[in-house]
């Protein structure tokens, strides 16, 4: 009896100091209706070129996020990435370029070729933040 409270101390003590976290199984089994949607249809070359020419008349990077995230916003017309990557050249710091980047993935029409977009970061930091940011939202 002496032994048997000790170990029913001992037993709470554990239970109360590493509770358990059940997560919900959505989060554990990832669904299709997880997945984003692509768009399939990318806009024009003209309505790339006015975005750009919108994105030169900012007079910062937070302002020139603002007009991709203006005009970035529907899923009827995406972007290529080849038009993307002319707008992130815009961007005077990789971290806006790497902002940019990540709010456009999800409206990409050739996703699969994304990371064409990691040459335009100077440093492997904001190369492996892309990487990691695609392959966790595929």
């Amino acid at each position: 009896m002496k032994l048997l409270i000790p170990i029913i101390l001992l037993s709470t003590t554990i239970a109360q100091a590493t509770p358990t976290i059940a997560k919900p199984i959505s989060a554990i089994h990832a669904t299709p209706a997880d997945k984003i949607k692509h768009p399939t249809q990318a806009m024009s070359n003209e309505q790339a070129k006015a975005i750009l020419k919108e994105m030169q008349q900012q007079r910062n990077d937070e302002e020139k996020i603002a007009v991709i995230k203006a005009k970035l916003n529907s899923k009827d017309v995406g972007i290529t990435v080849t038009q993307l990557i002319t707008l992130l050249n815009q961007f005077l710091t990789d971290d806006s370029k790497l902002a940019a980047a990540k709010y456009a993935f999800e409206y990409t029409t050739n996703y699969k070729s994304y990371l064409d977009i990691n040459d335009l970061f100077s440093r492997d930091e904001y190369k492996f933040a892309l990487e990691d940011y695609v392959h966790k939202n595929k």
